[in-house]
């Protein structure tokens, strides 16, 4: 049975079984490939209405040749009514046309912006996206903007309020609303009941070039709450800016795969200016038609002929990649240098490529995209640089789009390159940093001091000697003094289990510009150095990952169980450089990892604090007997509003936890890891 007979009588049931399984399998063929569009467009042809074009021609010569002075139409035996129709119709006409040509979009491929990395959000921009609908949208987008935004203050400013003040939800509910949360007479009463900002005056003050009040009542608002979250000062806050250029948060791979063959609608309404300049010139020729006037101005209408009649040019490229350097460090800059070939035996006038750049790897030099236009059998080349990241990155197909002469036609194509790119970067794993760590240890010995007598270096107690006691561990000046044997005891030092857990969940995939690495990569080369370090100390050490992809290494010393940690953060889905698309459910996974975790373990977690589930979750663990440690890489801005609102919920974070009682060690990633972690080892020691 051929694939066309799925179209003809059902038939039985087996044979509707059959059709339906020819359909799926077309179907998961088309999601494999990623393959959609129009990809059966077929361009018109002369050779459809041979008489129309040979009449078209004719004119077209015709007017041609009255332009150059050479009148060879003679005068048309019409009268004034015919002539006066005529005139009218292709007026209208080509109004009509043009008009439609007004309602018409410039249709064109949309390419991905590989420049950045994949998915990294910027913490704040979705607030900031509200602001800016609350000020620049229109009428009724606007009104529910301003609404949202409002709301979303006013609950933030009850749940810090209630936190700062240690009072319930309800009571700083009632103290916003009442505007007694705070002495600013500005920030009370936006927030307040009686809160009415002009939608009409701030859209009248956008227009003009000034600020807003909704943006300076809401800094007002800001610089409040930003006096009751720990550790903040609005006077630091850098000067806002806005980079409209780039974008808060992007995806760089275009999973669709189109291959599509348009209209790009470039001369839409071409037509309708010839028919009205024939319109124009009949009417102005009241009883006699001027006929060089006409045809002239029939060669407008000729040319939208050819843009009709064109096809798009064929597209049959040979794409070849090459990378500076094969196994970089992270961090390294490697040049990719991309050769196009032009297979077909025709002109390429204009040729656009978008090279592709694997999601997690970002641009720092240089462009990947490229424009030219392509003899047959010719070959371009151009480069760009870019900065290698842990793991294996293989580069994706140039995105080719292909455009005829007057760019009415494209061709939009994915070329792959021949051989397969890959991008891979190791990590270096470092032992040199001392990571502190709560005392709940294992029954082994280790660097871990406790509070239980026995052997060790630093000095417990001393106790009357019992028989069996080892002969150095008496304290033989007290025997030298009074006769009396006593036994010296010292603080065992015991070994601890140590789980390291990364953040990787989606909402981890945070970044303060979407060209800076992610916190998700701040967290793994955390854990890459806790690992290490408290392998190299003797511990024994575990992985986990907050992700959709589940991930776990049981906790095990020795150098073998640093290979395995490496491999993991490397190779592991979990930890990978794009954004997890599945839903992580919190409770569960928190559920499942106290079944897994030993009974003397503790954790490590890496994490921004970029959202109240990750506090949720080290505080279940924590109350449960598994001391956490945070790990918080800093990754939020202060640039924008909404950077500032995201900055403030953070700290506040920050300092649920530690009232909870977990360390946690707030790294300023601009500055060593080491440095943050002897900061708060000074703060816990105080």
């Amino acid at each position: 049975m051929s694939p066309d007979d799925v179209d003809r009588d059902p038939g039985t049931v087996t044979d509707q079984r059959l059709q339906q399984g020819q359909a799926m399998g077309r179907t998961m063929e088309t999601v494999d490939t990623g393959v959609t569009g129009d990809i059966d467009f077929q361009a018109p042809s002369v050779r459809d209405n041979p008489a129309r074009t040979a009449l078209g021609l004719v004119v077209v010569v015709a007017g041609l040749a009255a332009v150059v002075g050479f009148d060879v139409v003679p005068a048309l035996p019409f009268g004034n009514g015919v002539v006066a129709g005529l005139s009218v119709s292709a007026i209208l006409t080509g109004l009509i046309a043009l008009v439609r040509r007004l309602f018409t979009d410039y249709e064109t491929a949309e390419t991905a912006d590989v420049e950045y990395r994949e998915s990294v959000t910027v913490p704040g921009s979705a607030f900031d996206d509200t602001l800016a609908g609350a000020i620049h949208g229109l009428s009724r987008t606007r009104i529910d903007a301003r609404r949202d935004a409002t709301e979303r203050l006013r609950r933030a400013a009850t749940s810090i309020y209630a936190q700062a003040e240690r009072i319930s939800e309800a009571d700083a509910r009632e103290a916003v609303t009442a505007g007694t949360w705070t002495d600013d007479p500005v920030a009370a009463r936006f927030l307040s009941a009686e809160s009415a900002v002009s939608a009409t005056g701030d859209q009248v003050r956008s227009l003009v070039g000034r600020r807003t009040k909704l943006s300076t009542d809401t800094d007002r608002v800001l610089a409040e709450l930003a006096a009751l979250a720990p550790g903040l000062d609005a006077a630091d806050w850098e000067a806002a800016t806005t980079d409209e250029s780039r974008p808060a948060t992007v995806r760089t791979t275009d999973r669709r795969r189109r291959q599509v063959d348009r209209r790009t609608n470039r001369w839409t309404g071409l037509t309708g200016l010839g028919l009205l300049a024939v319109g124009v010139g009949i009417w102005a020729g009241h009883s006699a038609v001027p006929p060089s006037l006409m045809v002239a101005a029939a060669t407008v209408v000729g040319a939208a002929g050819y843009v009709y009649l064109s096809s798009p040019p064929p597209v049959a490229l040979a794409v070849e990649r090459d990378l500076s350097a094969t196994d970089p460090e992270p961090g390294e800059s490697v040049t990719v240098t991309v050769r196009v070939t032009n297979e077909s035996d025709d002109l390429l006038p204009d040729l656009r490529l978008v090279d592709g750049v694997p999601p997690a790897v970002r641009v720092v030099d240089g462009s990947p995209r490229f424009a030219t236009a392509l003899r047959a059998g010719e070959t371009v080349r151009f480069s760009y640089t870019v900065e290698a990241v842990r793991g294996d990155h293989p580069f994706d197909s140039v995105h080719v789009v292909a455009r005829d002469f007057s760019g009415a036609l494209e061709r939009e194509r994915h070329v792959r390159g021949e051989g397969e790119t890959v991008l891979s970067c190791a990590l270096d794993l470092s032992a040199d940093e001392e990571i502190p760590v709560h005392p709940q240890t294992a029954r082994r010995v280790g660097r871990v001091v406790t509070d239980t007598g026995g052997s060790g270096v630093e000095l417990h107690s001393v106790r009357e000697y019992q028989r069996g006691d080892p002969l150095s561990r008496i304290d033989w000046n007290r025997v030298a003094r009074s006769g009396e044997f006593a036994t010296l005891l010292f603080r065992e030092e015991h070994a601890a289990t140590v789980v390291v857990l990364v953040d990787a969940r989606a909402e981890a995939y945070v970044a303060p510009r979407v060209d800076a690495p992610s916190a998700v990569d701040h967290g793994i080369a955390a854990a890459d150095v806790v690992v290490a370090s408290l392998v190299g100390a003797g511990d024994s050490v575990g992985l986990a990952a907050l992700s959709p992809e589940r991930c776990w290494l049981e906790p095990r010393g020795g150098a073998t169980q640093a290979a395995r940690a490496r491999s993991l953060l490397e190779r592991h889905p979990a930890f990978d450089g794009n954004r997890p698309e599945g839903t992580f459910y919190g409770e569960f996974a928190e559920r499942r990892l106290r079944r897994e975790l030993p009974s003397d373990a503790q954790l490590v977690l890496c994490s921004p604090l970029a959202d109240d589930d990750a506090v949720d979750i080290v505080r279940q663990l924590h109350a449960r007997g598994f001391p956490v440690t945070v790990l918080s890489p800093d990754v939020t801005a202060s640039a924008s509003t909404g950077q500032r609102l995201a900055a403030i919920e953070r700290a506040m974070r920050i300092s649920r936890l530690r009232r909870a009682g977990v360390r946690v060690v707030d790294w300023d990633t601009t500055n060593p890891l080491e440095t943050a972690i002897d900061a708060a080892q000074r703060r816990w020691s105080a």
